[in-house]
């Protein structure tokens, strides 16, 4: 093995364990958490969106904000069976994903911390499933070609290995 060929299997990995690692988060956080906001009081609301922001944040936002770095290497250092377009495929995914969060998520989420609107909420559900997880279930299935492609060539790499 060279070692832009151990390169490419960490960055990889890496990559694969924080996608999926947010593709869980922003899953539980988006048809689990957002829907039970529907029933918090407008006394204790504030209060509670602020204490779930700070927690949400270490927890998943730097999480998803870290899986740029190992995706933006997958250009340079990749497993051979990935090509160029399905690396490519997957950060516009994840663009997508970044632009709505800044342009429409953060803002509703701003003023979510000052009070409770169900108006606000059902918005921030709507846009959060257009926006942010369509395209994180698209990149998840992107992800698990990538994954795929590993594996099938490395099956196959072994299987020709074992009849030499």
């Amino acid at each position: 093995m060279t070692t832009r060929t151990n390169i490419s299997t960490i960055v990889f990995s890496v990559y694969i364990l924080i996608a999926f690692y947010v593709f869980g988060g922003g899953i539980v956080n988006s048809l689990v958490s957002y829907r039970t906001w529907r029933w918090g009081g407008p006394d204790e609301f504030p209060k509670f969106h602020q204490v779930d922001s700070s927690l949400i944040i270490p927890l998943f936002v730097v999480f998803f904000f870290l899986s740029f770095i190992p995706q933006v290497l997958l250009f340079w250092f990749r497993p051979v069976s990935i090509p160029k377009w399905l690396v490519g495929l997957a950060l516009l995914f994840n663009l997508i994903t970044l632009v709505s969060t800044i342009t429409i998520q953060i803002p509703i989420q701003t003023e979510l911390d000052d009070k409770f609107s169900s108006e606000l909420i059902e918005r921030l559900i709507s846009t959060d499933m257009i926006y942010r997880r369509i395209p994180m279930f698209l990149l998840a299935i992107t992800n698990f070609i990538m994954l795929y492609k590993v594996v099938k060539h490395s099956n196959s790499r072994n299987a020709s290995n074992h009849e030499g």
